[in-house]
């Protein structure tokens, strides 16, 4: 599902062995975040990764939302809204006040999806590859 979203968003998909790799320690090393799964009928059908980063401006550990998929066929159903929800809560006992995340570019629709979930902006995110 994670490739779904980077070909939607105009990237290339990865190569599914190392990210299979990646996915599995969001599952067995919960110190280190996780993945909340949508599931219609037995069949995925949204993700939400969450990875935990340790700040001091946050007093200690916070939750950065990663990835964050609804099939599109799914879209309008509430399935995004349950899937952060059910992220946020988890981040919540893991002890994290600040959930933080990025969007795409031209991400308008997105960011009005999390600022309806009560997210708000406070600057841009930029990336550089080393």
């Amino acid at each position: 599902m994670v490739n779904e979203l980077i070909l939607e968003l105009g990237g290339q998909p990865l190569d599914t062995g190392p990210a299979q790799d990646v996915a599995r320690r969001l599952v067995e090393q919960p110190d280190s975040g996780f993945a909340v799964v949508a599931t219609l009928d037995g069949r995925a059908v949204g993700v939400c990764t969450v990875s935990y980063q340790s700040s001091v401006r946050t007093l200690g550990a916070y939750a950065i939302v990663q990835e964050m998929f609804v099939s599109p066929e799914h879209r309008g159903e509430q399935m995004g809204a349950k899937l952060l929800r059910s992220a946020l809560e988890t981040a919540a006992e893991h002890g994290c006040k600040v959930v933080e995340l990025g969007t795409p570019p031209n991400g308008e629709r997105q960011a009005r999806f999390y600022e309806r979930e009560g997210f708000r902006a406070v600057g841009a995110r930029l990336r550089r590859v080393v």
